[in-house]
């Protein structure tokens, strides 16, 4: 499961059980801090979906593990994904937004005013 959305999409299904940011303000932070959903996000939301798939995942023990697998997988595409998506809509949209944006060949990002800050803090050689 590498499909940013379907990732999003676990994470809102999993939630940890202690949520330092609200998933809302997480996804709004990626305007700013865009770097975020290829890095720290997506490794967190990935490690969200690999243990909601082995907690929850393998539950007949008559089958197969790759069997209990495919078919908890194919249940989640085929239904808990696409109404959390539908109920999710919002969110959705934005992370579809900053996806467009950083794909865009003709956008230049505008850092935030306190980034600027922090990146010259850390490293005043550089001039932005």
């Amino acid at each position: 499961m590498t499909d940013i959305y379907d990732l999003l999409a676990m994470r809102l299904l999993f939630p940890p059980d202690r949520v330092v940011v609200p998933i809302d303000k997480e996804i709004k932070d990626l305007f700013v801090y865009p770097e975020r959903l290829e890095t720290s996000y997506r490794h967190e939301w990935t490690s969200i979906a690999t243990r909601a798939l082995f907690n929850h995942g393998f539950t007949d023990h008559w089958r197969t593990d790759q069997d209990n697998l495919d078919r908890y997988l194919g249940s989640l595409k085929e239904q808990s994904i696409p109404r959390c998506i539908h109920n999710q809509v919002g969110l959705f949209q934005m992370l579809e937004e900053v996806i467009a944006i950083q794909r865009s060949d003709n956008t230049i990002p505008f850092p935030d005013p306190r980034r600027r800050s922090l990146t010259r803090l850390i490293w005043p050689e550089q001039q932005q």
